[in-house]
């Protein structure tokens, strides 16, 4: 990914970062550029409220960095570090930690644990704007522990208390979802859903996935079965992701997950070598939108890769539906319904199902 679709601009008598195209004109002489939001955070800005930059899709492991680096990055995003410290995260990599950070610092603007705290706060402020869910319960879903270190974060960062921020909803920001939690997830523009969807729907394991119209997949969060869909929201710039689970902790991850399969962060203006060859070059042009897909997970990624070594893209998805069939956990819609409480929270509204079968195994 070009450094540059990543750059925000900060204004020092401000003390906020924007995106290069807020309507914002502070004087030259009071700007600085940083290579990405983090960056510029961990210098001391807040984001714009106007522009909201930190709503850009975009990943930091897509950016051109060294392979150690570009390594940690894929396991920060991955959420290595909610559950390790930046010693065992540069063992990893083959580094000390303090050579890791001085790597980051040089080539990202921040260090490994500023980026990893930076995402939890992020993800925590996307579900503050985009749900009615209690303080608590976006703590726990961002892997912010409680309450106390959710107001530390949204305050260091966003200089606004988490009540203070929920109170600055646009118009239109308020949850107008029809079952389980629905949230945004922006995308690099042009992205081609319907090409998703026809690539992946001959390919989707039975049981575990479908794309009829809908992408609708099992999952599993914290050891609960639960089931995500994903659609289109149809204003160019977002998908939209409704979950379906018994609890929304740690679901941060979870978020990340369906980014990485949907590709919605990578780069659509592709290397200018693929874009200048005389074969592929057109082919490229003609089809803006499309993405490279993956998989939820590695295991399935290997289990997909093995299965279709010697047979037809058919014969795989109808071999991996065996293999969830007969080793996957099975998996009961009355797991993937929430509780009372958070139910009230994410949507009063019972939700229409989704075209297709339901998933009925974990794979």
């Amino acid at each position: 990914m070009r450094s540059g679709a990543m750059q925000v601009e900060a204004v020092s008598t401000t003390g906020i970062y924007c995106r290069a195209e807020c309507s914002a004109r502070p004087l030259a002489r009071n700007t600085a550029r940083y290579p990405n939001s983090v960056a510029a955070e961990a210098a001391g800005y807040r984001p714009c409220l106007r522009c909201r930059p930190e709503r850009r899709a975009g990943s930091l492991a897509g950016l051109d960095a060294p392979e150690p680096v570009a390594a940690a990055l894929l396991r920060i995003t991955d959420g290595f570090l909610d559950d390790h410290d930046e010693h065992t995260l540069a063992s990893h990599v083959g580094y000390s930690a303090r050579h890791l950070r001085r790597l980051f610092e040089l080539h990202i603007g921040a260090t490994p644990s500023a980026i990893a705290r930076s995402r939890r706060a992020h993800f925590a402020r996307r579900l503050i704007d985009e749900t009615d869910l209690p303080f608590d319960a976006i703590a726990r879903a961002a892997g912010l522990g409680g309450p106390r270190q959710l107001h530390r974060a949204m305050t260091s960062l966003f200089r606004f208390t988490p009540s203070q921020l929920r109170s600055k909803r646009r118009r239109g920001e308020r949850p107008g979802i029809d079952g389980g939690l629905a949230l945004s997830v922006p995308y690099m523009a042009p992205f081609d859903f319907s090409a998703f969807l026809a690539h992946h729907a001959p390919r989707a394991i039975p049981g575990v996935e479908s794309a009829n119209g809908t992408y609708v997949r099992s999952i599993s969060v914290c050891g609960h079965g639960g089931i995500a869909e994903v659609d289109d929201a149809a204003d160019g710039e977002h998908l939209r992701l409704r979950l379906h689970l018994p609890t929304y902790d740690s679901i941060i991850d979870d978020v990340h997950r369906a980014r990485a399969l949907l590709g919605t962060d990578a780069d659509p203006d592709r290397p200018a070598v693929l874009q200048d060859d005389p074969v592929i070059g057109p082919l490229m042009r003609a089809a803006p939108g499309l993405r490279v897909p993956r998989s939820w997970d590695r295991f399935e990624t290997v289990i997909r890769i093995v299965a279709g070594q010697q047979v037809s893209v058919v014969a795989a998805s109808t071999m991996c539906g065996r293999i969830a069939r007969r080793l996957g956990v099975p998996l009961s819609i009355a797991d993937t319904t929430v509780d009372e409480t958070a139910r009230d929270q994410a949507s009063p509204v019972p939700h229409r199902p989704p075209p297709g079968p339901l998933p009925t195994h974990l794979f």
